[in-house]
């Protein structure tokens, strides 16, 4: 299977790194006898590894020696035309193996624009769409995350659906599946039901969610981890080998929010509130960045700024990790929680942007949602940020709020508004980025029973809002209003809609939570198909209708919630202002008088260190296991090694420092190779053991074949090197005799035009004069071509004269970089470590 995939898919695919596997930290294991579990991740290889819950399963199934876990993701659509051109199953990233050789696969359902992706990795599987069509040879196909709280839409393609914490659930299901693996299906599932708690399997229900067996529950209530427990967060976590979308070491701190937002899912379905220690917080960042050498750390939780001792841990954080370089990074803050140390704590090393989550314009409708904080709180947090030296701040509002009127949106443009007169008190130029984000009622939550409006009318309403704050330095966006209906809808559907999800696959979607993948107009055609009326579906509903998702019962119960909603509306008729709106008040400071004139000049911090300038030439080379990493992804892969051997290096001044490294020539995607070069410049003087340390970090399909210090100044790698070495096995031609007349033609040739295609142009230009030398040598084919002041030609445009009788595509030969060097001009070669 590895041969066709190198062979028929990696070289045509346009990120072949998001199928590859290879990353550090990947288990691979024996799957005879032991249950084979893959967890599949319905969306892009960027999204799913940036995932912190993957990664936390993904070890803690690794750890028993009786499974087997192995990752699969949704592949893009150019994948997907290549793989059904070429009938190429979907496959586990780790061991190539087809999705259908595995006992069970587990989709984690982050939200439900991700329903399409879910058939379209099953039918790429092999496996039947509906669950009533597998046998005892297909897989279990199992769901959880916060998606399946409302399981119904997706019941039929599902056979089992896990609700609640995965971390001691997910592996109870495991070992039933493996002390029954010889059982049939039904079976395993009935001693699934029977023995693990937490689990809905639509097999043992009626289409009105009622159980049919006995032993199946009336009501499924999800599982609660009571400890977060140090031992479910992997010391060596999965490192992709390319950029992701959170390209940082996430670090849960707790989990649960303590706030109860009436309009958030994640509180209700997270709760209770789990804290974890401070000092296993402290312990894991510091294990992880050894073994990863990420370059920025991020706390995560729903309400990170609500953590108890929030001050002192990133204090205590930031002292560890300033002198390494390594930022740290908080998610969207709660206005009013936040202090001057905890901000002096994530600046340290580098500043982005603050986000800040007010999410209603108005103290009232704050108060409706139970986000009860006063204006002055937002105010004050911003005013914090400026002084500390950000000039970015994030707003975040959500527009068509149950009660919301026009005095709210007029509160969400004098927000912005007085943000913006606050930022004119302080240096610098400031940048307000406002989020406008369409409401959706959630279920399980008190608002799960009111309308969400429809596109004309959200679209009214952001207008309304942009008028009424256009200043030159406020930017607004706002979220697609169409695929926050298709949220809605299928968020609140029921059994019904399972036509609707298959129809919409069939038709072509995919990616629906990616703007330039999704297609609104085929979902119409899919509801238009089964004679439904999406408008009807956003509508409110009435407390007395059963909701598809009654049979999960979170700790809240449905009449407590609805006693809840009903709440919320006598709070319109009791509202205190907390305070007088800002600029009404004639004393203090008023948020309305800009400070002019020019700010003071900024000095630039110099170190104190001695310059000694340094330099480190590294030789060093990657095997098959990296050669879908970019330049880029190289350059990150290097500056891990760097910070996990703990080198010395120098970085860049200013507010985002950056390493200082020099790469030679870029090395082509898909090639491999034993002559790449780096220069690190050190703040100190090179010593034998920072080699040895950077030796011992460098991961598996890299090699470190030299190191040597530069002395005094020479010009940069790339613009020194003029010739490069490529190789080629001869196995890749059928005829040697075809091959030796082709390379004796080109090489007597005095121009060889060929056409270069450019990012928006194609051009005619003649590649003989930097071919330097053809010929072949024992089983290889060796290229010597020109670099830099030599010329260029790429080792593919100069197979393309020698492609009579090649077996494969050109594309897809294993092409290797064995030498640079520098060809004086008088005859003499000159190595790299020598220049």
């Amino acid at each position: 299977m590895r041969d066709l995939l190198e062979k028929k898919f990696f070289p045509y695919v346009i990120k072949p790194g998001r199928y590859a596997g290879g990353e550090p930290g990947q288990i691979i294991k024996d799957p005879e006898g032991r249950t084979n579990y893959l967890h599949a991740y319905p969306d892009k290889y960027e999204l799913g590894m940036s995932y912190v819950g993957l990664q936390t399963l993904y070890h803690i199934i690794n750890n028993d020696n009786r499974f087997l876990c192995e990752r699969a993701f949704a592949v893009d659509r150019d994948a997907e035309e290549i793989m059904r051109r070429e009938n190429i199953p979907l496959f586990a990233l780790e061991s190539s193996r087809p999705m259908s050789a595995f006992d069970a696969v587990g989709f984690t359902l982050v939200e439900e624009t991700v329903y399409t992706n879910v058939l379209a990795m099953l039918d790429l599987g092999g496996i039947p769409l509906r669950s009533k069509a597998r046998t005892d040879q297909h897989p279990l196909i199992m769901a959880g995350g916060p998606a399946v709280y409302n399981p119904e839409p997706l019941a039929p393609f599902i056979d089992l659906f896990y609700i609640g914490d995965g971390e001691e659930g997910l592996p109870e299901i495991l070992s039933v599946l493996y002390e029954t693996r010889r059982h049939p299906r039904v079976a395993r599932l009935e001693a699934i039901c029977r023995r693990v708690e937490s689990v809905y399997i639509p097999a043992f229900y009626n289409d009105h969610h009622k159980p049919t067996v006995d032993f199946a529950p009336d009501v499924i209530k999800p599982r609660v981890v009571v400890e977060l427990k140090p031992e479910y967060y992997p010391a060596k976590p999965l490192l992709p080998l390319i950029e992701i979308v959170h390209d940082h070491l996430g670090v849960e701190i707790m989990r649960g929010c303590p706030q109860g937002c009436r309009f958030c899912m994640a509180g209700p379905i997270y709760r209770p509130v789990r804290w974890r220690c401070k000092e296993d917080i402290i312990r894991q960042v510091d294990t992880q960045i050894s073994h990863t050498g990420y370059g920025a750390v991020s706390l995560l939780s729903l309400s990170t700024s609500d953590y108890p001792d929030i001050d002192s841990l990133a204090t205590t954080l930031g002292r560890r990790l300033v002198p390494q370089r390594i930022s740290l990074t908080l998610p969207s803050l709660r206005p009013g929680s936040i202090s001057p140390d905890l901000l002096d704590a994530v600046s340290q090393v580098r500043r982005g942007g603050l986000t800040i989550a007010p999410e209603a314009g108005t103290e009232r409708l704050r108060l409706f949602i139970r986000k009860s904080f006063p204006d002055i709180a937002i105010y004050d947090t911003a005013r914090l940020a400026f002084e500390r030296g950000w000039t970015r701040i994030k707003l975040y509002f959500i527009i068509g709020l149950p009660t919301e009127t026009e005095e709210d949106l007029l509160g969400i443009a004098n927000v912005c508004r007085n943000i913006h007169q606050i930022s004119r008190k302080f240096r610098g130029k400031a940048s307000i980025n406002v989020t406008l984000s369409p409401f959706i009622p959630k279920p399980h939550t008190p608002f799960q029973w009111d309308e969400c409006f429809p596109e004309d009318v959200i679209y009214e309403r952001i207008r309304f809002v942009k008028r009424h704050a256009r200043l030159s330095q406020v930017h607004f966006k706002h979220h697609s209003t169409q695929m926050s209906m298709l949220l809605c809808i299928l968020g609140r559907g029921d059994r019904l809609l399972a036509d609707v999800i298959e129809s919409a696959y069939r038709s072509g979607c995919r990616f629906d939570s990616w703007s330039e993948d999704f297609d609104f107009d085929k979902w119409l055609a899919a509801f238009e198909k089964h004679h439904i009326d999406p408008l009807t579906l956003m509508q409110a509903i009435p407390f007395s209708q059963e909701l598809p998702w009654s049979h999960i019962r979170r700790r809240v119960s449905v009449e407590r919630l609805k006693a809840e909603r009903n709440r919320t509306s006598g709070q319109l008729k009791t509202f205190t202002p907390y305070h007088v709106a800002v600029g009404e008040s004639d004393e203090g400071d008023h948020v309305g008088q800009p400070a002019f004139g020019r700010g003071k000049k900024r000095v630039v911090t110099r170190s104190s260190v001695a310059p000694t300038k340094n330099r480190v030439r590294i030789r060093w080379g990657k095997t098959a296991r990296c050669r879908y990493m970019s330049h880029l992804d190289n350059l990150r892969l290097m500056e891990r090694a760097i910070r996990r051997a703990r080198l010395p290096v120098a970085y860049s001044l200013g507010y985002n420092p950056t390493m200082k490294l020099s790469f030679g020539p870029p090395l082509p995607l898909g090639f491999t190779s034993s002559a790449e070069y780096v220069d690190i410049t050190l703040q100190t003087n090179l010593m034998p053991y920072m080699i040895q340390n950077l030796m011992a970090t460098m991961p598996e399909g890299t090699v470190l074949y030299d190191a040597k210090a530069v002395l005094g100044k020479s010009a940069s790698l790339s613009s020194a090197l003029n010739r490069a070495v490529y190789t080629l096995p001869l196995e890749a031609w059928d005829r040697l005799d075809e091959l030796k007349a082709a390379i004796e033609k080109l090489l007597s040739s005095e121009s060889l035009e060929f056409e270069r295609s450019g990012k928006e142009q194609s051009k005619l230009v003649d590649i003989r004069p930097p071919i330097y030398e053809v010929h072949t040598e024992d089983d290889e084919l060796i290229m010597v071509l020109g670099l830099g002041d030599g010329g260029y030609v790429r080792p593919t445009e100069v197979l393309h004269f020698l492609r009579q009788g090649l077996r494969y595509d050109i594309v897809a030969l294993p092409l290797h970089r064995r030498e640079m060097y520098r060809l004086q001009k008088d005859g003499r070669k000159t190595d790299p470590m020598e220049l």
